[in-house]
């Protein structure tokens, strides 16, 4: 995907900065080389210098954080996902055009940056395309779970969001995605202690970036949308919603062709799978790939003789898969929605349920 340098313990400090060095030596070895840029290149030697000064006088228990600052690029673009082409088509228009044709997009007073909300049943790829979107943007990326910013001691968590905001601007233009973000973006009447004082500062931290002429772009996942506050929600802040909803049938073909992919295999037939598989996320789908594999990779084992994956080791592997968790996510989605009166806002989850999940259990 994209390489970051995770160090633990007492070199990681030591190890930080070389890679800062190393960099800002590389800078001054081109502003030689190339007078032309030679003052950029200077600039770029100076600030990576100065972060290596900074690293080196930082306490110890502050360096988790600080692996951020080594976020690469990734690798992944969307042509690595498969379907989802409506989602992708938003995300064109919303992150990446903005990117590619910046004067065209401030004549309309737009530009890269703001908050969006992906969200959805669980395993369908949200964590996946926010990766996807840095990589198509050609950003750096911070991928942010909640157990790298909360801190049980007070104050701390603050902190975190400061230093993480600090690191973004440092490094932009740049993708912040925040994974299960309905515990650190939690609603304030919920709250518990000094979460809501952690709500507070990402608050200030995310309207600060709208004062100046930032590119940062703020990319937050979650299965619990109902559960943010929603002064997180408005606009100016998250106020772009992106419903990512189980793959459709062309997408889990693709799903199943990409998984199977020189495997061992006779026969597919890959539309009756993708057909006996509604309503499967993309991690169940690549979980019954990866059962039929065993099984027949068992069974290879015990008969000692080679076989290939076929149609049928597929089928039962389906036959065996339990209540799949995206209907149950559905009939808790609306349960809230209608208990909560939020249905303008999720609006899609509706739709959606009510042409595909409700239809057939009424069918």
């Amino acid at each position: 995907m994209y390489n970051t340098i995770n160090i633990q313990g007492s070199n990681y400090k030591l190890n930080l900065s070389k890679y800062y060095l190393d960099g800002a030596e590389e800078y001054l070895i081109k502003s030689k080389q190339d007078k032309k840029n030679e003052k950029e290149y200077l600039k770029k030697a100076e600030e990576l210098i100065e972060k290596a000064r900074i690293v080196n006088i930082l306490p110890e228990n502050n360096m988790k954080l600080n692996e951020f600052a080594l976020a690469k690029k990734p690798n992944t673009k969307f042509k690595d996902i498969a379907g989802l082409e409506k989602i992708k088509e938003k995300i064109n228009l919303k992150v990446i055009e903005p990117l590619k044709n910046q004067k065209l997009f401030e004549l309309f007073g737009k530009k890269f940056g703001g908050g969006i909300i992906m969200y959805g049943p669980p395993g369908c790829g949200k964590s996946f395309i926010a990766e996807a979107t840095a990589g198509e943007a050609n950003v750096a990326y911070f991928n942010v779970k909640v157990s790298d910013i909360k801190s049980k001691y007070v104050g701390e968590t603050e902190q975190n969001i400061s230093k993480l905001f600090k690191l973004a601007r440092d490094n932009q233009p740049c993708i912040i995605f925040f994974d299960e973000f309905e515990s650190l973006g939690q609603d304030r009447n919920q709250a518990i202690g000094h979460d809501k004082s952690m709500i507070s500062q990402l608050l200030t931290e995310i309207d600060s970036l709208g004062n100046k002429d930032q590119k940062i772009l703020l990319i937050a996942a979650t299965n619990e949308p109902w559960s943010i506050d929603l002064a997180l929600r408005r606009e100016g802040r998250f106020g772009s919603t992106l419903f990512v909803p189980p793959p459709d049938f062309s997408s889990r073909k693709n799903i199943l062709k990409i998984q199977l992919d020189n495997k061992p295999i006779e026969d597919i037939d890959f539309d009756l799978i993708a057909k006996a598989t509604e309503f499967y996320s993309g991690a169940d789908m690549v979980e019954i790939c990866n059962k039929s594999i065993e099984n027949v990779l068992s069974e290879c084992l015990k008969n000692n003789q080679i076989r290939k994956i076929k149609t049928i080791d597929l089928l039962q592997a389906i036959k065996n898969k339990k209540e799949l968790i995206t209907v149950k996510w559905f009939k808790k989605a609306l349960d809230i929605i209608y208990a909560t009166d939020n249905t303008d806002s999720f609006n899609e989850v509706i739709e959606y349920a009510n042409n595909s999940i409700l239809q057939k259990q009424t069918a």
